[in-house]
């Protein structure tokens, strides 16, 4: 539902969604600046180039004009860079579920690669991801062994989050190593892993690694050697999108807020 209003000398409309609990300001965009703000929340480094419903919803949160929608649709179908990465659909993992109650409680970690070798020596990526909030990192590393995955929990993460109740992971032999099981132990961690049948039942990870693939795609340089430094910006585009399990995007269920975009600190030249 919404109702015309003005703030901070601009045109606004006053939106509330369906189930009531959200109200926001939209700017009433001019059709002259309509496809700027979708390639701004579409387009731009730090949106990531995400499909039709996530570009949706950054739109919602901050803009309307009437034809929206299809604009958005139109725009996101259209898109040169999405077209030429989109690969074929693969099937998803078995979904399990997981009781968590606060963030960073239970994590997942999982190691993606070899990946092109990149101008500083990185040939992987270890994605921690948070069953909560859906918050995930993603630390580039030259290899993948046991002391350096080990080392970049540490520094890297727990340094910064505090120490997880619960770490879940797959029977990789880095995982599996007495020394990741002795830092374990060390933290007071309860290390789960990935049953022998199913590998890779992780179905969150999973999606992830390939959301994160899909979008390192379609920034990174035509040789793929940069692909580590376009990691902070994709990581920003990913944390600030609705997350489909929770509604609400990581950035938000972590941090209590949104994370404000380019256009954002920029809302009142562009309208």
């Amino acid at each position: 539902m919404g109702q015309i209003g003005s703030s901070t000398r601009l045109l606004c409309r006053r939106w509330e969604n369906h189930a009531g609990d959200c109200i926001t300001w939209q700017f009433i965009v001019p059709r002259s600046l309509q496809e700027e703000v979708i390639q701004l929340l579409h387009d731009n480094p730090t949106s990531g180039h995400l499909g039709v419903r996530r570009t949706m919803y950054r739109v919602q949160e901050r803009y309307y004009w009437n034809t929206w929608r299809r604009k958005v649709e139109r725009w996101c179908k259209m898109c040169k860079v999405c077209c030429s990465r989109k690969g074929p659909t693969k099937g998803k993992a078995k979904l399990q579920t997981y009781r968590v109650g606060i963030p960073m409680e239970r994590i997942a970690i999982d190691i993606l690669g070899p990946l092109p070798l990149t101008d500083r020596n990185n040939k992987y990526i270890m994605v921690v991801a948070d069953y909560f909030t859906k918050w995930v990192e993603a630390f580039p590393l030259k290899d993948q062994s046991a002391e350096t995955v080990a080392d970049t929990l540490v520094t890297d993460f727990v340094s910064r989050f505090g120490v997880p109740k619960q770490i879940h992971t797959d029977q990789g032999r880095n995982f599996e190593s007495n020394l990741f099981k002795e830092l374990c132990q060390l933290l007071g961690v309860d290390k789960t892993r990935t049953t022998p049948y199913h590998p890779q039942s992780d179905g969150m990870v999973e999606r992830f690694n390939r959301t994160l693939e899909e979008m390192l795609a379609k920034v990174v340089d035509s040789d793929q050697k940069n692909w580590d430094k376009c990691i902070p910006l994709v990581m920003m585009a990913y944390r600030s999108s609705i997350h489909e399990s929770t509604g609400h995007s990581p950035a938000e269920m972590m941090l209590g807020r949104e994370i404000p975009l380019p256009v954002d600190t920029s809302s009142t030249e562009v309208n």
